[in-house]
């Protein structure tokens, strides 16, 4: 991205003045344009041969069976990359309602912090790798998932008869984008069901390998009570797709 100076100074203290704001802003709104103008690019000299065809990244679609689709396609001043790991797609023999990964939030290792997608063993190729170029990364990740409740047997009011309750109450969970391990992006609290979360995300980006994941936080915890409580149903984390698709911004 070319640089942009400031054609009038601003001062502490100093008085806004339209023509001050004005000129400042105009320099740099034009280099987002690619400041083309009769100047440096004169009429009748960029034509259709002048273009060239895309070339494909260094991604590949992915063969039936396989666990992740990855594409890539570079143009001459963007490029798109693409990864998804989905049952309805990249597993035939599942279904939209069958998850792809599980996390059991009373018996299985997770932190209180973030935990990354590809830690579950269904998603550990599932991150976006690339080679971007100097320019802004502009993308959106979504995934559908699932926090669900623990199931108790209690005991009912005034009755000697135990019966199933739900609890998951100030339960909640968060999802974040991570740029070369950097949060550029995240959901804000989820309380418990299924959701299909879409997260933007937009950020600066040098020359270099960029890898782009997707992390989640949450939360369970058992009731306090009669630790003779019996468990139903265990509170759990389910993943049923992931997607991340980027396009590479650049000169």
């Amino acid at each position: 991205m070319p640089k942009t100076f400031t054609q009038i100074p601003l001062e502490t203290y100093q008085q806004m003045k339209p023509e001050n704001l004005n000129k400042n802003i105009d320099k740099t709104l034009s280099s987002f344009n690619g400041t083309l103008d009769g100047h440096n690019n004169p009429v009748e000299t960029t034509r259709e041969q002048h273009f060239i065809l895309p070339r494909q990244g260094n991604f590949t679609d992915t063969i039936p069976g396989a666990d992740v689709l990855q594409l890539g396609t570079e143009y001459a001043t963007q490029s798109y990359y693409k990864t998804r790991r989905s049952s309805s797609f990249e597993e035939v023999a599942l279904d939209v309602f069958t998850p792809i990964a599980t996390v059991n939030l009373d018996s299985d290792n997770w932190t209180k912090g973030f935990n990354t997608l590809t830690s579950l063993t269904d998603f550990d190729t599932f991150p976006l790798t690339f080679q971007a170029k100097e320019g802004q990364l502009v993308g959106c990740a979504t995934i559908d998932w699932e926090h669900g409740t623990q199931v108790f047997n209690v005991q009912v009011t005034n009755a000697p008869s135990f019966a199933p309750r739900s609890r998951g109450m100030q339960w909640w969970s968060e999802w974040g984008v991570f740029v070369n391990n950097i949060l550029v992006a995240r959901s804000g609290f989820i309380y418990p069901r299924r959701h299909t979360t879409q997260i933007p995300f937009t950020v600066p980006v040098g020359s270099q390998q960029v890898t782009i994941d997707v992390r989640f936080m949450t939360i369970t915890v058992r009731p306090v009570g009669d630790p003779s409580l019996d468990v139903v149903t265990s509170s759990s984390f389910n993943i049923f797709s992931a997607e991340i698709w980027c396009r590479n911004q650049y000169r």
